[in-house]
């Protein structure tokens, strides 16, 4: 659905509804706003976002279920009918501005690590790695595709007598592209950013990323419904991508409301039938998470002959289990830190209805947002203040391991249980 225009009437014919449509149009075009718009399998979060003294200040926060024949693999599956809902959403919400910012999952692009011979400068890498005689070999057509190149810390590999560079590549394909023009033209609005899930996870962990030393690694787990996301970070920014085994879902909002009011009179029916109150998770419940994450993270540190080791940020809707940070950090042997997206101190304001959005679930679109004030909260230190959004940690330390000494620490009295 587009805005129509108004037809030539007299004063005289002219109706509230019209005046509110051009107010409404006209609002769009002068606002300094930006629409954030997170694109999931089934879902959409859309919000406003704004600049307001060097600090993001994000309102009108909403999430909006989907079919799932609208989406296939993330991407609308009918662009006309994908903007109507957009566009209705938006008149419901009011929501000003014209330029919007977009977030995708990363399984609609493709991503890997790639050598590109050290004696091919930065600047003219895309190029290198365009020409078919470079005799780098990718199972896609870069011809068909919209990409970029990043190159990473990681050390130079010797291949015969050749040195190479590490590049960090993520492609999309152009089709996918060009529905989402598509569908956000129908909508009459105006991309101005395509983000993929990690740089938003990244944008989000940009403190931390800064201050990594040479003998660490970032290991992102985004812990999603329906599956878990690993990625892991260098100074440079994502090396390494990949879709893990899901944990048991913490309890909805809904399902939180219903324990709480079982607790407090337990002749209270619940209408959602729970197999008991909520109980925290153990060591078997993660058995196969803890064993995919340790083996991915080896595997990458052998795979690329690095003498490094991980710490463990937790984002996403299940990351709220209360014991997850213990439990990971004591059989992972690693630190791990739990992330509240809403503290982080580049975010002014965040205004959300607590009853129907989940802040852990925001991690993505406020990293979105972040992506377009980056240049401004990374040359201003006074901003960029480490681990105000950190709120439960788990410190390893080898000399007490053995004795089972290592302890949980709670950052702050923020509750962690949606309310």
């Amino acid at each position: 659905m587009t805005n129509t225009p108004f037809k030539k009437k007299k004063i005289s014919e002219y109706n509230m509804e019209d005046i509110k449509e051009f107010f409404y149009n006209l609002s769009q075009k002068i606002s300094s706003k930006i629409i954030l718009l997170e694109i999931g399998n089934d879902f959409f979060n859309i919000a406003v976002a704004k600049l307001v003294k060097s600090q993001l200040q994000v309102n009108n926060v909403f999430r909006q279920t989907l079919p799932k024949e609208a989406m296939e693999k993330s991407i609308p599956a009918d662009p006309d009918a994908f903007s109507a809902v957009l566009v209705d959403v938006m008149k419901e919400l009011k929501l000003g501005g014209q330029r919007i910012a977009l977030a995708l999952p990363s399984d609609t692009c493709y991503t890997r690590l790639i050598d590109i011979p050290t004696r091919i400068t930065d600047d003219k890498s895309k190029s290198f790695l365009e020409d078919p005689d470079s005799g780098i070999q990718i199972p896609i057509s870069l011809n068909n595709s919209d990409f970029d190149i990043n190159l990473t810390d990681l050390p130079e590999r010797k291949k015969g007598d050749d040195f190479y560079n590490r590049y960090f590549l993520t492609s999309i394909p152009k089709k996918n592209v060009n529905i989402i023009l598509e569908t956000i033209n129908k909508a009459n609005l105006e991309l101005c950013s395509i983000q993929m899930s990690h740089m938003c996870i990244a944008n989000l962990l940009r403190s931390e990323i800064n201050k990594l030393d040479s003998k660490s690694l970032i290991i992102s787990v985004d812990l999603l419904d329906e599956f878990t996301q690993l990625i892991i970070f260098d100074n440079s920014g994502p090396l390494f991508i990949k879709r893990l085994a899901s944990i048991r879902n913490f309890p909805t909002i809904d399902e939180m409301k219903q324990i709480q009011n079982r607790g407090r009179d337990e002749n209270i029916k619940s209408s959602k039938k729970l197999s008991s109150d909520y109980h925290a998770l153990s060591k078997l419940d993660l058995k196969i998470l803890i064993r995919e994450i340790n083996n991915t993270f080896n595997n990458f540190i052998h795979e690329n002959d690095l003498i490094k080791k991980g710490k463990i940020f937790l984002s996403g809707r299940n990351s709220q289990h209360e014991n997850l940070v213990e439990l990971l950090g004591k059989n992972l042997s690693m630190d791990v830190f739990l992330i509240s997206p809403i503290g982080i101190s580049q975010l002014k304001e965040f205004n959300y209805d607590p009853d129907k959005v989940n802040q852990f679930s925001m991690s993505r679109i406020i990293g979105l947002g972040l992506s377009l004030i980056r240049e401004e909260y990374e040359n201003n230190e006074n901003l960029v203040r480490s681990n105000d959004f950190i709120i439960k940690e788990y410190i390893h330390s080898e000399l007490e391991s053995s004795s089972d000494k290592n302890e949980i620490v709670s950052k702050s009295s923020r509750i962690l249980l949606e309310k």
